[in-house]
């Protein structure tokens, strides 16, 4: 039967549209969560020429086969893809293999995958003229330099201002857990107000939070002070949890806790949104894996917030935590080791360093 054959539909750039049962159990993950992705997200780095090439061969000929190796995450190590145009689209047939991919002779050596010192090479080539393609569109979407006309060009140029953005935010969050999980990350400790530093990421999300018609509340107990830490992993950690909640509570609001326990920061962002199951729980962190495809209002992701945020915390030497039900909401919490700086020392001053905490948002 079709359901139990590895099947892909997919756009002539190879994003996936639909795909069967075996597809997810293969990548293990349910099928669902692999549309939206590329075929190019399914193998490493160094089979990417091949696989466009071979896209390329069937937009012009109808069809091509091609052996490649799958990512670690695959339950085979490799396979052939079989693509084909069906109807308007494309369709790719997977046949994975157990056996190694013959080499022929003499054996070429594996490309190895991009290290991060090369990613990082790479994300600057992508980030110099992405930076410039946001900052044009916010210049067309302002209207710096004269009126546009039609209205839908001002939304054309936010549409493409907010995708830049999107795309940059992915690039920043791949090299960074590239790094994490070559362990070349490097954490860059310094005393710091935490107790500002955590006021500030929740100011920076209240806008949406109001628009979403939902509460956001800070209870920030009085032993958090200046702590030192790494302030940009922290910060970054805070904006995916809050992100996170605020993409799944439909109703309710949001609660950021902070605390000192035992020498260790505590900080759990809590949620009244549509919870996770015990299935689902067990595999958040896994890199690309969703639980929902998307938000209930509509936000798409990349499955790497949580993922980047629990290396993020591990190479802080400190843990992410999750608790939820279905239906019930969800606590993310954050535990990293916290050194009081018992004098008053001169620290980097953070983002709206003018603006007088509070401790208690709402909307």
């Amino acid at each position: 039967p079709a359901a139990a054959q590895m099947i892909f539909e997919h756009d002539a750039r190879g994003t996936i549209l639909e795909a069967t049962e075996a597809c997810g159990r293969l990548f293990g993950c349910s099928p669902y969560n692999l549309e939206g992705l590329r075929l190019t997200d399914l193998v490493p780095a160094r089979e990417h020429p091949k696989l466009l090439e071979a896209l390329g061969k069937v937009f012009r000929s109808g069809e091509a086969s091609i052996m490649l190796d799958l990512r670690r995450e695959a339950r085979a190590p490799i396979a052939r893809l079989e693509i084909e145009r069906a109807g308007t689209g494309f369709r790719t047939r997977l046949r994975p293999s157990l056996k190694p991919q013959r080499q022929p002779v003499p054996a070429p050596k594996a490309e190895p995958e991009l290290a991060p010192d090369e990613l990082a090479n790479v994300s600057h080539e992508i980030r110099t003229p992405l930076n410039a393609v946001i900052g044009f569109a916010d210049a067309l979407r302002q209207e710096s330099f004269g009126p546009l006309g039609d209205k839908r060009y001002r939304d054309y140029a936010r549409l493409i201002q907010e995708s830049g953005q999107h795309v940059l935010a992915l690039v920043n969050d791949l090299l960074d857990l590239s790094k994490a999980d070559a362990e070349k990350l490097t954490i860059e400790r310094e005393p710091v107000r935490v107790d500002h530093l955590i006021l500030s990421c929740a100011e920076l999300l209240r806008p949406q939070v109001e628009e979403a018609g939902l509460r956001l509340h800070c209870q920030i107990a009085p032993s958090v002070g200046i702590h030192v830490v790494d302030p940009k992993v922290l910060r970054q950690i805070l904006l995916n949890l809050l992100s996170n909640a605020l993409k799944f509570t439909k109703a309710g609001g949001l609660i950021l806790r902070a605390r000192v326990m035992s020498g260790n920061l505590v900080v759990a962002v809590e949620d009244t949104g549509v919870g996770m199951s015990k299935e689902e729980l067990a595999r958040i962190g896994e890199r690309f894996f969703q639980a929902r495809r998307e938000g209930v209002r509509g936000a798409k992701g990349s499955g790497l917030g949580l993922a980047l945020s629990s290396a993020l915390a591990k190479a802080h030497d400190g843990r992410l935590d999750l608790m939820s039900e279905p239906g019930r909401g969800t606590v993310a919490t954050l535990t990293i080791p916290a050194t009081i700086e018992r004098k008053q020392p001169t620290y980097r001053p953070l983002e709206n360093k003018d603006r007088k905490p509070q401790l208690r948002l709402s909307a």
